[in-house]
């Protein structure tokens, strides 16, 4: 009959054989059972969504991290998660490595995470010469003034300006713009 209970690695089975005189004979089995190979997922989910390998996930401005659910085929396989924190503006790679009961086989699943860029092109503050300032605003300087400071915050702190006519000013009126 079958031998139950068997578990990874070796297994000793033994079978007895008794003749019809009596005379007894011993057999003796090793049974190997080798660990499982699979490294498949059961479960795969970014923030609630079902994804595969090779999936791209859109995120909204500022996501920063993503929950991940993750469950293997075999409960005996284990898996790392890699790429979903520190997450920043625009492609952003999520990694699940997948290692196989018998440790030795390895599958990685890759999602691509796009977390949008800010639309905001907004500023919070212009200083031009250390006064405050808004678009329109006229600023009237000293004589013989030929550069002028421009401090810009923006509201968006990822994003970036440039400023020009802060440099070689003349007598009369001259534009300052910020891009």
């Amino acid at each position: 009959s079958g031998v139950t209970g068997l578990v990874n690695g070796n297994n000793q089975m033994s079978v007895s054989v008794t003749a019809p005189d009596g005379t007894t004979a011993l057999y003796e089995v090793n049974l190997i059972v080798t660990l499982n190979s699979d490294t498949s997922l059961a479960t795969f989910e970014v923030d609630g969504q079902s994804v595969e390998d090779g999936s791209v996930v859109d995120l909204d401005v500022h996501t920063t991290t993503v929950d991940v659910v993750v469950e293997t085929t075999d409960l005996d396989a284990t898996y790392e998660i890699s790429g979903d924190t520190d997450l920043v503006a625009g492609e952003n790679q999520l990694v699940v490595l997948v290692t196989a009961a018998d440790g030795v086989t390895t599958n990685d699943y890759h999602v691509t995470l796009n977390v949008a860029y800010n639309t905001d092109a907004s500023v919070s503050q212009i200083l031009v010469g250390g006064v405050s300032v808004v678009d329109g605003d006229t600023v009237q300087l000293d004589p013989q003034t030929y550069s002028v400071t421009v401090d810009v915050t923006t509201s968006d702190t990822d994003a970036t300006f440039e400023v020009t006519g802060d440099q070689d000013l003349v007598v009369g009126d001259n534009n300052l713009t910020i891009v």
